[in-house]
């Protein structure tokens, strides 16, 4: 039996995660660790009752996997650690492309509040504060609301994407935006290909039309949790795609990717 520990285990991501992998039956049992504004409260997840743990009195050195979600865990375990919006979105979309097949990715990926530790509470306190008449509290963004946004350095981006087969000879010129979104993550990217026959194959990863008032974020607020990535795509020369991205980067990016962790770790012991 693989012991998996989820710490940060206070956080709407937990249970994302909780919710995500719910259904996932195997060898394994789950821990919840958090600090003290969370220790001792309840979560269900399989028909029982799990108590967050007290980080500070949690042994973790029996731990076979952590989802880190609080980035705290400095252990030998495998770890999962929710980061690099882009890489994962990217990874998924492009998957199906090969090494070569693309010549240039140049574009904007605006990051939510929900990439920072504490950005959500933090963008929903500033919107309390413009309501009730008040200047918004500017961290821990740096800006009021709607002043947010701001360039943020790309430079990881860009080494991990060379990870992406369809990417490792490419190149990658990318802009890096903080916004004041909550959960969406939005990516405006434009890809040169080597052919148009990969072009084609590019405009083939559509899921929903581009088309002029297309919402960003979903209507509804948050999407279903096994909502995939919404992909548009337009061509403006006979090589070149125009893509753009959306999902919700709590749900669609980090809990998918904590369940292909927990099911590739069982699948090994199997």
């Amino acid at each position: 039996m693989i012991e998996l520990v989820v710490t940060g285990a206070g956080t709407g991501l937990c249970d994302s995660i909780l919710e995500t992998i719910d259904s996932i039956e195997g060898d394994y049992c789950l821990r919840l660790i958090d600090a003290m504004e969370s220790a001792g409260e309840a979560r269900r997840f399989q028909g029982r009752t799990l108590v967050i743990e007290l980080d500070s009195e949690a042994d973790l050195e029996s731990a076979d996997l952590v989802f880190d979600l609080n980035q705290t865990y400095s252990g030998h375990a495998v770890a999962f650690r929710p980061n690099l919006s882009l890489l994962p979105m990217l990874g998924r979309v492009l998957m199906t492309l090969e090494a070569g097949d693309l010549k240039m990715l140049h574009g904007v990926v605006g990051e939510p509040a929900v990439e920072h530790v504490g950005g959500v509470e933090a963008l929903a306190s500033q919107v309390t504060e413009l309501f009730n008449g008040r200047d918004p509290n500017p961290e821990p963004f740096g800006g009021m609301l709607a002043f947010n946004a701001r360039t943020l350095d790309e430079s990881c981006h860009v080494d991990a994407l060379r990870a992406i087969d369809a990417l490792s000879d490419a190149v990658i010129s990318i802009e890096r935006l903080q916004t004041d979104s909550f959960y969406t993550v939005h990516a405006s990217l434009w890809l040169q290909a080597c052919s148009s026959t990969v072009a084609n194959l590019i405009l083939g990863f559509e899921t929903e039309a581009y088309t002029a008032g297309l919402s960003v974020s979903p209507d509804s607020g948050r999407v279903a949790q096994d909502e995939g990535i919404r992909v548009s795509t337009r061509r403006v020369a006979d090589d070149w795609v125009h893509m753009m991205l959306t999902a919700d980067l709590e749900k669609t990016i980090w809990a998918q990717e904590a369940k292909t962790v927990l099911v590739d770790t069982l699948g090994k012991l199997s």
